[in-house]
């Protein structure tokens, strides 16, 4: 009888434990843009955006501050299973839980959070954007955008939340000539480049990765060549603009 009660008293403490251990967890599954800054071994922050689909894509931009690097752009599918969600992208998996109805935290594959930092891997979710969001016009980030001249990227918004986006060369004898009409999906800017170029079956994507930059890349990563063929002298429509002053 006293083994018995030992084991029943084990049992309600390993119930206490797994309900301690998922009480951080919400299950409903995430919806929509995340962002925040995680932790970087060796800069300051990773500045992060992660955009879940109900048809189970997922987008994500990252941004290693105080880095000369460009944005990087990764698309790939998501799902959720125990409270854990799991995104595969072609190269890297990545786990997550849902604190609430407004924030994820990343985590190991077993859902556990950082024991030290776990406060400093929390997205916090961002309302949905529309083409205001987006207006405005843009140089390519580098020594050129210093020089005052280089490539430049404009965008306008128009009638239902579409958008009209220009590439151009400023101030540079060779450069980027492109434009096409493009509609604002899961918070990025999506422009099929079959209807400027027959020939492409690519889309081009335009991401806020900030309040002022834009990060121009291709959803599937095989296709980022198709934007070198809007350019001359081995220029790219690729990269990150910032907001001209």
């Amino acid at each position: 009888m006293k083994r018995f009660s030992l084991f029943l008293m084990g049992l309600f403490m390993v119930g206490i434990l797994a309900a301690c251990s998922d009480s951080s967890r919400d299950n409903t599954p995430p919806q929509g843009m995340y962002a925040g800054t995680i932790p970087c071994a060796d800069c300051p922050g990773i500045k992060t955006a992660v955009t879940f689909n109900q048809d189970g894509s997922v987008v994500e931009t990252q941004l290693y501050e105080n880095t000369d690097g460009a944005s990087l752009s990764q698309v790939g599918t998501w799902k959720m299973d125990k409270g854990i969600v799991t995104v595969t992208f072609p190269f890297d998996t990545q786990y997550f839980i849902v604190k609430s109805a407004d924030s994820i935290e990343m985590t190991n594959k077993e859902g556990k959070r950082s024991e030290t930092m776990a406060d400093q891997y929390i997205l916090k979710k961002v309302k949905p954007k529309v083409a205001s969001d987006f207006s405005g016009r843009y140089r390519l980030a580098g020594d050129q955008m210093l020089a005052g001249s280089g490539e430049t990227l404009t965008i306008l918004g128009n009638a239902q939340n579409g958008v009209t986006v220009s590439f151009a060369a400023d101030g540079v004898e060779e450069g980027c000539t492109f434009n096409g009409q493009g509609k604002i999906v899961n918070d990025q800017i999506e422009i099929p480049l079959q209807t400027v170029n027959p020939d492409l079956k690519s889309t081009l994507v335009i991401r806020s990765t900030g309040p002022d930059t834009m990060n121009v890349f291709t959803s599937k990563a095989d296709d980022q060549n198709d934007m070198a063929l809007f350019c001359s002298n081995g220029k790219t429509l690729a990269g990150d603009y910032v907001k001209a002053k």
